[in-house]
């Protein structure tokens, strides 16, 4: 039975490996180690199908991830300790968060106007052309909004001693507890 096995299904059984394997060496080793399994259980097989292709596949399919995990590049832990993270510092990201929220404070002393601007321009990230659209105004009646309104924020808000003396709006994000309808309107 395991001859007959083979020669039936030899070929399609190394497709299957040859498909998701980088050599064709590679293949033909996986491939004869599936017969090699495949002998072995033969005791334990039970001829539910017409065709012993399905068990054959299931077979390959767990000696082609078994290859996979095998070739998997592993560090040790040590190793991983020593690599820099490279997401953001937690003091940084909370001196950020609490930068965003008193901008967005301040911005609720301007002018309806102006705050509607500022918000579309960095809140809502719109371009000058479309927040000129939405308020019914010029794209430079727009810039002088969105202008002003920085303006009027940097003067409110204290800098840092050795600070730049521009200020980047950062968007405001839900995290922060800000209500994007407060300051639209």
């Amino acid at each position: 039975m395991a001859s007959e096995m083979y020669r039936l299904h030899q070929g399609d059984v190394f497709r299957y490996v040859r498909a998701r394997v980088g050599s064709r060496a590679e293949a033909e080793d996986i491939t004869s180690d599936v017969f090699c399994k495949a002998v072995a259980g033969l005791k334990s097989y039970r001829t539910l199908r017409a065709s012993a292709l399905p068990w054959l596949y299931t077979i390959a399919a767990h000696r082609v991830a078994d290859h996979y995990r095998a070739v998997r590049p592993t560090s040790d832990l040590d190793e991983a300790a020593q690599i820099p993270d490279a997401g953001p510092n937690p003091a940084d990201v909370v001196v950020s968060r609490d930068l965003v929220r008193q901008v967005w404070d301040l911005s609720k002393g301007l002018p309806a106007s102006q705050r509607r601007a500022l918000w579309l321009r960095y809140g809502e990230e719109l371009e000058l052309r479309e927040i000129a659209a939405q308020m019914g105004r010029s794209v430079e009646a727009v810039k002088l909004l969105v202008h002003r309104a920085i303006r009027g924020i940097r003067g409110k808000l204290p800098v840092p001693a050795g600070a730049a003396e521009t200020l980047a709006l950062p968007s405001p994000s839900p995290s922060l507890g800000i209500d994007s309808r407060a300051l639209a309107a």
